[in-house]
């Protein structure tokens, strides 16, 4: 069975992208759970609240993120395919 490149990488950076959000998820709620189990106001505690507030941050950005690596994908096969049609003798079009 064939494949072409542009599938290979596309299915890459999904699989990359899900097991990103696998493992912030999975990180936020055993940051939860500490949280939940220490003394408010203590230094772990406010250690435990300034990570989980920076992961979360992480978690905002990864739609952007997401769109912008399947855009250049996508810029990548129109770029790696045009010229192959320009050497083939065909007018070009796509």
């Amino acid at each position: 069975m064939k494949t072409k490149k542009g599938q290979i990488t596309l299915m890459g950076l999904i699989v990359g992208m899900v097991t990103i959000g696998i493992i912030l998820g999975v990180g936020l709620l055993v940051l939860g759970e500490i949280k939940d189990q220490t003394t408010e106001g203590s230094a772990e505690y406010s250690g435990i609240n300034s990570t989980a507030v920076a992961v979360g941050t992480i978690t905002n950005w990864l739609p952007m993120i997401i769109t912008l690596s399947i855009v250049g994908v996508l810029l990548g096969l129109v770029f790696y395919l045009v010229p192959r049609q320009e050497e083939g003798g065909g007018t070009g079009n796509i």
